[in-house]
């Protein structure tokens, strides 16, 4: 079925970028192609989706087991696929998912002429301030964060003054396609972020650390101490304001221990690119 929707998408005139592929149980299809969401007319079966998934997981959906149960799977070059269907709950968690209802398939792409500016933003906070103060990234989901995330960090690792690099890949999709061998880069797949973070600072004298999708109150005690560690952060939340994002208790936290010198809100420019509201740390004393 896959085949087919990316044939329909080959046959669409003036088609851009294919960012999104959703596949849904008695529902049509559909791709998401430059922002767009484009109805497909074709469905498929909650049977063809538990085949489609199995032949995703390698034929041992066991081995993927926990991170299905979490919404997701990644499979090679950085695709993410979510997966939704009927929970099966012991105490509030989630031990199974049975009858497949939708697969998003999200295509990993890399800009190399995205990212300078935000390496460009870290770099010059350091030499106005002289502390460590990172930059979160921020706006709904499917926006590019990712995309831009990965273009910062080969702009931080590369270049004729790179930075030590380590990027805590926790879900093992943020990394695509940074390859090559003259990027000052360190990866860190798998780990959770909390401990990548830690590693990153004890263990491999990181100059600046990337991470994706933050937000987590638990995780927050780590990042601070990463940040006492003199090593400032780049990371990734889901939000469309400033203020909603400081009303979240994990974010919260991480402003008042001055994690963030710059909160940074992205939109798409339809170019391939991206426009930056920039708000600095000094402009929000009084939000919270």
């Amino acid at each position: 079925m896959i085949e087919a929707v990316l044939a329909a998408y080959q046959r669409m005139e003036g088609r851009g970028l294919l960012e999104e592929i959703r596949l849904r149980a008695h529902r049509r299809a559909s791709v998401t192609v430059g922002g767009l969401n484009l109805m497909l007319d074709m469905t498929a079966t909650p049977t063809e989706l538990f085949a489609i998934l199995t032949r995703m997981c390698g034929g041992s959906l066991y081995a993927y087991s926990q991170n299905i149960n979490e919404g997701f799977v990644t499979l090679e070059g950085g695709i993410r696929v979510g997966v939704a269907g009927e929970a099966a709950c012991e105490e509030g968690r989630v031990v199974g998912v049975r009858e497949i209802a939708a697969l998003c398939i999200r295509i990993p792409h890399h800009h190399e002429s995205v990212g300078g500016e935000i390496a460009a933003l870290l770099r010059r906070m350091r030499a106005e301030t002289g502390e460590p103060r990172g930059i979160l990234l921020y706006a709904p989901p499917g926006e590019g964060k990712t995309t831009l995330l990965r273009g910062v960090a080969a702009s931080l690792a590369g270049g004729r003054n790179p930075l030590r690099t380590v990027v805590v890949d926790t879900r093992g999709e943020l990394t695509f396609p940074l390859g090559g061998d003259i990027l000052c880069l360190d990866v860190l797949t798998g780990y959770p972020r909390a401990l990548g973070v830690s590693i990153a600072t004890r263990c491999l004298n990181a100059q600046v650390i990337i991470c994706d999708e933050i937000g987590d109150s638990r995780e927050a005690v780590s990042l601070i101490s990463a940040y006492h560690g003199g090593v400032p952060l780049v990371a990734t939340a889901h939000g469309v304001s400033v203020t909603e994002l400081l009303h979240r208790t994990g974010i919260r936290m991480l402003h008042r221990a001055g994690i963030f010198g710059a909160y940074v809100k992205l939109c798409r420019d339809g170019k391939g690119g991206f426009t930056y509201e920039i708000t600095r740390r000094e402009a929000l004393e009084n939000v919270i």
